[in-house]
């Protein structure tokens, strides 16, 4: 990844979700946790677990929501690199945001537990990204 990160070196076109229907956090992780694995790992349902248990492990230590309806959920998890997923949600959802609107943009972050710095870098760039509400206006389909 270079220096300057960008939401490309992060995401797939198939790990861009539009109109997801997520009632809740938990079912927003979920959804997130089975996306994420590879249909034909021999380990799925332990990679599912995995995911789902460390995103709300680190939703414990305190709301990753940023406000104006954007959220960034990561954790760390047994990856080999850095990977992200945006979604939309079809509903906003309660997400314990700092000036207390609901979520509906979501960028989850992945990171290698044995990941130590380019996890905060990524978290800063997306915080900045996503702050400012002309790079929301860029998203394809955005309201924002």
């Amino acid at each position: 990844m270079s220096d300057v990160l960008t939401i490309t070196e992060l995401v797939t076109p198939d790990s861009v979700q539009y109109d997801v229907d997520a009632s809740s956090r938990k079912r927003l992780f979920q959804i997130i946790a089975e996306a994420s694995v590879d249909p034909a790992a021999v380990d799925k349902e332990e990679a599912v677990d995995e995911i789902y248990d460390a995103l709300v492990e680190r939703e414990r230590l305190g709301s990753t929501a940023l406000g104006d309806g954007v959220a960034i959920p990561h954790c760390r998890v047994s990856c080999e690199r850095i990977s992200g997923a945006l979604y939309t949600l079809a509903e906003p959802i309660e997400y314990e945001a700092p000036d207390e609107k609901p979520v509906d943009l979501v960028f989850v972050l992945l990171v290698p537990k044995e990941e130590k710095k380019a996890h905060i870098d990524a978290l800063q760039r997306l915080a900045q990204l996503f702050s400012d509400a002309s790079h929301l206006a860029d998203l394809p389909g955005s309201p924002w």
